[in-house]
């Protein structure tokens, strides 16, 4: 026989039957959960193969000791017949008997009358003495016939002793069978009770199937739509990830254009330093060099000249970088505001260190005029690389922030903030948004980061808790399956686990959470801020 291939029959049909369930019933206007797992299944499945095992084999019992008694009652009719006919022997015995001893008791009469009445009878003494005999031998006959009969009622006592007892025994074996008849009829009204909550239940499984599949309907023309928006999302996600490049490469180009400008300006200063000594030596030598002093003087004029120019253009295009710049690091922080996060705390964490101070001086805005262009110019520079490193800044705490949903398929079946527990319909706060899906849905990661938390955990089932960076952590409860270890990193997007419906929940769907340094977040207002990066 083929030990592993029943062996893998079995596992398969034990994993398909006995699956983790959940038992909701009412008691008056509360909810109480019962969750059976596998262990309780199965051992509620071997109580009730042995109750009908003890059922059957009760019922097996009770033919064969009925089958017993039948038999039993066969052979005390037999024994009884042979009683009546023992009795109807022993009275035969007795009137013959009683006939006997009657003759006897005659015959002496008569003798005694005979020797009383007439002496000379004495002569036939002969014919008295053979008649008494003949008496003597009936008596000796029924002196035997008489101890047979003692013998016969000797064994007969002796057998209805016997039947006695096994009458006795058999009293009991039926008070037994009666006992476990009694406790059979009880079983078999509480299976009758069992298969009548059975059906119960089954009609109430066909209502909630008629709901689901109403529902059904309804999130298809949802799921519908959702994947119309999906596309128009991705268009325009598409298109602002284009532009995102095109905007680095002309910061990159800028940058190098400036370092550029800055070197000319370093080597156009050296020349006029250097104009300005010989122009001081041709006025010492006097009218001879007059024309090259006004030679030099029209040259410094003109490399003045391109000098600022030089300068107009490093400033048009520092501004315009500017102005680009401060609309990003706008739209990003809108983005970030959106979500109800202090964008300056964000970005504090992202500096090496705080307390760090130095670098040129920049004038006031009231006493800039008083310095020469060049400075004006290396002042915007500077004020350009700190709007650069903002934008920075922006793009790493924007880098870490969990701005879609978990699921790319869902329904919102429970919100953020005060609501009635679905479960003893009190009043509640729910921390987070609760997204129902098909069990077996894949659940995604919302932001890269790293496991913490993976595994059971208490209300929330199965739960996944991923740390993004910054003080921020999402949390997926209630998960049919785990596909992510502590200490895993985890890439945006990823699949980490499966719609379920373990620990206290009502339905397979996901809890999700965004916590900012502990704090429960709303996070309804982060994807809102998904869909607003993804449609700017």
């Amino acid at each position: 026989m083929d030990f592993q291939g029943l062996r893998r029959r079995y596992s398969a049909f034990a994993e398909r039957a006995f699956i983790p369930r959940e038992v909701f019933f009412r008691s008056g206007d509360r909810f109480h959960h019962i969750r059976v797992t596998t262990g309780v299944q199965k051992l509620a499945a071997l109580a009730g193969f042995l109750v009908l095992g003890w059922f059957f084999y009760a019922s097996l019992i009770y033919v064969v000791h009925s089958v017993t008694l039948i038999a039993k009652n066969d052979e005390i009719e037999r024994h009884k017949l042979a009683y009546f006919d023992l009795l109807a022997e022993v009275s035969e015995y007795h009137n013959q008997f009683a006939r006997i001893t009657g003759d006897l008791e005659q015959n002496q009469a008569y003798l005694l009358s005979l020797l009383k009445k007439d002496p000379e009878s004495r002569n036939d003494l002969p014919s008295i003495q053979g008649k008494l005999k003949t008496s003597d031998t009936e008596h000796a006959r029924v002196v035997i016939a008489r101890d047979g009969l003692r013998q016969r009622m000797e064994q007969f006592e002796s057998d209805l002793q016997e039947i006695n007892n096994r009458n006795i025994s058999l009293r009991s074996k039926v008070s037994e069978m009666r006992d476990m008849l009694h406790d059979s009829e009880a079983e078999r009204d509480q299976v009758a009770q069992a298969r009548e909550q059975l059906v119960q239940r089954l009609s109430q499984v066909e209502e909630d199937l008629a709901r689901a599949s109403a529902g059904k309907q309804e999130l298809e023309t949802i799921l519908a739509g959702l994947r119309a928006e999906l596309g128009e999302t991705e268009g325009a996600r598409a298109q602002l990830v284009d532009e995102k490049a095109d905007l680095n490469k002309n910061i990159a180009g800028l940058e190098q254009n400036l370092g550029e400008a800055l070197a000319q300006r370093a080597r156009l200063d050296d020349e006029i330093s250097g104009l300005n000594s010989s122009l001081a030596k041709a006025v010492d030598q006097g009218e001879k060099l007059e024309r090259q002093s006004a030679f030099l003087e029209r040259r410094v004029g003109g490399l003045e000249q391109r000098l600022v120019d030089l300068r107009d253009a490093e400033k048009n295009v520092v501004e315009r970088l500017s102005e680009h710049t401060k609309f990003t690091i706008a739209m990003v922080e809108k983005t970030i505001e959106m979500t109800g996060l202090d964008v300056n705390r964000m970005i504090a964490g992202t500096h090496d260190h705080e307390t760090g101070k130095g670098g040129p001086f920049i004038p006031a805005a009231d006493e800039a005029a008083e310095f020469e262009p060049s400075i004006q110019l290396e002042t915007s520079v500077i004020l350009l690389d700190q709007q650069l490193n903002r934008w920075a800044a922006l793009q790493k705490v924007l880098s870490v922030l969990p701005l879609a949903p978990p699921l790319d398929q869902y329904r919102i079946s429970s919100g953020y903030g005060p609501r009635k527990d679905p479960v003893n319909g009190r009043k509640a706060r729910h921390e987070g948004i609760d997204f129902a899906a098909p069990s077996r849905s894949p659940v995604y990661v919302t932001a890269p980061g790293k496991v913490v938390f993976a595994g059971w955990k208490g209300r929330f089932g199965r739960t996944i808790e991923i740390d993004h960076g910054h003080g921020i952590r999402t949390r997926y409860g209630h998960l049919r399956k785990i596909l992510v270890k502590v200490g895993e990193t985890v890439e945006n997007r990823q699949k980490i686990g499966l719609v379920g419906s373990s620990g206290r929940s009502t339905g397979s769907h996901v809890h999700y959470e965004i916590r900012y340094k502990g704090t429960a977040r709303n996070p309804r207002k982060f994807i809102k801020a998904g869909n607003h990066v993804f449609k700017s």
